[in-house]
């Protein structure tokens, strides 16, 4: 006799502290292509929207971001929104990347991608997960956005 399968399950809402994502860009008027690295906090600040402080290397196959924390907002016009930061990096050659995410040097998590024609995340962390990474918007949004 055959066994059941269980009912599939709704996916609960992730607790991660940050998402990451990943998508291409070009610019026409620069002449600039290549892949941003979109960060955000999951937590939306009702004030203002501010600066997340990432800092970013490469070492040969591996992209090492080092999220430093919150610079308040350039603008003096009140709204609410996650905290955000852009890196672009432009000379990335299509393949296999390993992501290295420090959160102000006490936590680690790590990812495996492949930027080669469609960007996917092969591999994620299993424990002490504290950001989700993305390579579709609509997975990146807020719910209300």
């Amino acid at each position: 006799m055959a066994k059941k399968k269980p009912p599939k399950l709704r996916k609960a809402e992730s607790s991660a502290e940050f998402k990451l994502l990943i998508e291409r860009f070009s610019d026409e008027l620069t002449k600039k292509s290549g892949i941003a690295f979109w960060f955000r906090t999951s937590e939306q600040f009702q004030n203002f929207v501010y600066e997340l402080v990432v800092e970013s290397k490469r070492v040969e196959q591996k992209l090492v971001f080092n999220i430093l924390g919150l610079k308040t907002p350039m603008s003096d016009f009140p709204r609410p929104g996650p905290a955000l930061c852009r890196c672009e990096m432009e000379d990335l050659k299509h393949g296999e990347y390993t992501i290295v995410i420090d959160r102000r040097g006490k936590q680690l998590n790590q990812f495996k991608v492949s930027l080669k024609r469609n960007l996917k995340v092969l591999s994620s962390p299993r424990q002490d997960k504290f950001i989700d990474v993305m390579t579709d918007r609509s997975e990146w949004s807020f719910q209300g956005e």
